[in-house]
């Protein structure tokens, strides 16, 4: 049997240190090669949309899946925001902070046939029929029709 003496000891510490070493700073250099090569794929405007926005056409749309204040159709749905007994959609943090503090009055909509005011809150969501990716809010499902008799006789 091989007597271990103290030098070789040392040096058998050292040999692990120095290998440990080595395998993280491979391991951190991954990471970083990754990070590069994702990153900008993960956080792209490029993703492709999900939603066959044809789907809606006639239909009321979830306000799950809009943004209040942008007014448009979101492909991974919306984050919801409770303001007193009503619920709102916004697709971002700064969306949700205009509708909490209701910067240019964005949690009403005015119809678009009856002039009318109303909370969004409690609109009839529907497709934009000259806009497939945005939505109107009207009052009722009465106003929605005679929007589209009157868009149609243009």
């Amino acid at each position: 049997m091989k007597k271990i003496n103290s030098k070789n000891k040392t040096k058998i510490r050292l040999e692990s240190k120095s290998r440990t070493r080595g395998l993280l700073l491979l391991g951190g250099i991954i990471v970083i090669a990754a990070i590069a090569l994702y990153g900008p794929q993960l956080n792209s405007k490029s993703i492709p949309e999900v939603i066959n926005y044809s789907s809606f056409e006639g239909e009321i749309i979830p306000d799950s899946i809009i943004c209040m204040v942008r007014g448009d159709i979101k492909s991974k749905g919306s984050l919801p925001i409770q303001i007193g007994a009503k619920t709102y959609y916004g697709c971002c943090e700064k969306c949700l902070l205009k509708l909490e503090q209701n910067i240019d009055n964005i949690q009403y909509a005015v119809d678009p046939v009856s002039g009318q005011t109303f909370s969004k809150a409690d609109a009839i969501v529907r497709q934009d029929p000259q806009d497939h990716k945005r939505v109107l809010f009207f009052k009722s499902d009465e106003t929605y029709d005679q929007y589209l008799k009157l868009i149609n006789k243009k």
